[in-house]
């Protein structure tokens, strides 16, 4: 999953209009709170002036739908974009559009202080790549609601998989983790964390004390429930060299956000086949698959789209196979029609997903297979998969406007 270039051209404008190049050291008392300004004076502890990462990464591990963090490519240097169907805007990003540009237009100071000055909007997903254990209880959703859905479809994929799975954890990214002391001063002292490399004790819980006052002082972060920190899922291949398993990550922003559209009862088990598809990619060695052949010869935008398909398509046919979650079709095509928004005409973005026509297409032809197995309940293998895939692809892709 991936933010829109909406939000990047939103944040942009809003940015250089407020003079985000400045840091704000002074910050409203109304609005922010005094301790907020205190961190002016940290030296070494603000991230202002230091760029960003365009994608999530750690260490050796691969990250599939990691690229959380760009705000997007200029839809304009798309290769041949009018040959191909793409949303200006969707549902569901109207939703984290809608929040995050609200938060600047009416706390601009503690946005600033929180997405600029701290980076605390990375804290979630990195707590959940190096924290986050499965065998300690977890809950999904802002208040747990969507924990026994994750939990049933989370056995119902191992059983259906045929990759080694007892190492895999799934695991809930949760934005409120942000209101607990211990933990954010626990990521900030890692040095696996961005920005600070690793704080001091003392220093890590000077910063976290300020989040928590961030938090307090908004009307708007519902104690760290909002989709800045957790609109997101993704999978993680693992790390042998931080002695990291493999992993899956939920965001609870992003499943409210589809219950908010009314898919609650299916966005938790189709986000996560669709993870849990990159998770058959990285064991087979497929994430880094030589993309059948194209002219010109495949770039990193193509490659994503190659793997974002693949997962589209298996995820489909777990989905609606009588030995897998049994799922009703017309219930996931209504929501992958949603779902799929997500699809892009970024073709020069190495985060490219493929457009929505593209995605239902892969997701259709895994519809397909699995209407044909239901009479013997047969289950392709992963590598009979992947080689029916590698054969169809072309036909995935083709212009579709």
């Amino acid at each position: 999953m991936r933010r829109t270039a909406l939000f990047g051209s939103c944040l942009t404008l809003l940015l250089a209009a407020a003079g985000c190049d400045q840091r704000v050291t002074e910050p409203a008392p109304e609005a922010t709170g005094p301790a907020l300004s205190a961190i002016a004076g940290m030296d070494g502890i603000s991230a202002a002036g230091i760029d960003r990462p365009s994608f999530l990464s750690l260490a050796d591990g691969r990250i599939a739908d990691g690229d959380l963090f760009n705000l997007g490519v200029d839809p304009t240097e798309a290769i041949n974009p009018d040959d191909y169907i793409c949303p200006a805007s969707t549902p569901i990003f109207d939703i984290y559009n809608d929040a995050v540009v609200q938060l600047i237009v009416e706390e601009f100071d503690i946005f600033l202080f929180l997405y600029v000055d701290v980076w605390a909007d990375l804290l979630p997903q990195y707590e959940a790549l190096i924290f986050l254990e499965a065998e300690h209880k977890q809950e999904f959703g802002y208040d747990g609601e969507f924990t026994n859905a994750i939990d049933r479809t989370n056995i119902d994929l191992r059983r259906f998989s045929d990759i080694p799975s007892d190492n895999l954890q799934v695991v809930p990214m949760k934005g409120s983790m942000l209101n607990d002391a211990d933990r954010v001063a626990r990521a900030y002292q890692s040095p696996l964390v961005p920005p600070f490399g690793g704080l001091s004790e003392a220093n890590a819980y000077f910063v976290a004390g300020l989040i928590q006052d961030a938090l307090d002082a908004s009307n708007l972060l519902d104690g760290g429930d909002h989709p800045l920190f957790s609109f997101n899922a993704f999978a993680f291949s693992g790390s042998a060299g931080l002695g990291i398993p493999p992993k899956i990550i939920m965001g609870d922003a992003i499943l409210n956000g589809y219950a908010d559209l009314g898919f609650g009862d299916v966005a938790p088990q189709a986000i996560l086949a669709h993870e849990w598809a990159h998770q058959i990619q990285f064991a087979y060695g497929w994430y880094n698959d030589p993309v059948p052949s194209l002219d010109p010869p495949a770039d990193a935008a193509e490659e994503t789209r190659y793997s974002e398909l693949m997962s589209d398509a298996w995820a489909a046919y777990f989905l609606t196979h009588k030995r897998g979650a049994t799922m009703n079709q017309k219930r996931v095509v209504q929501f992958l029609e949603v779902f799929y928004q997500i699809g892009d005409c970024a073709f020069s973005d190495p985060g490219h997903h493929g457009t929505p026509n593209q995605r239902m297409k892969a997701a259709m032809w895994g519809f397909d297979l699995a209407d044909q197995a239901q009479v013997q309940g047969h289950i392709m293998s992963s590598q009979e998969f992947h080689d029916a895939f590698v054969a169809n692809y072309l036909s995935f892709i083709q212009p579709d406007a």
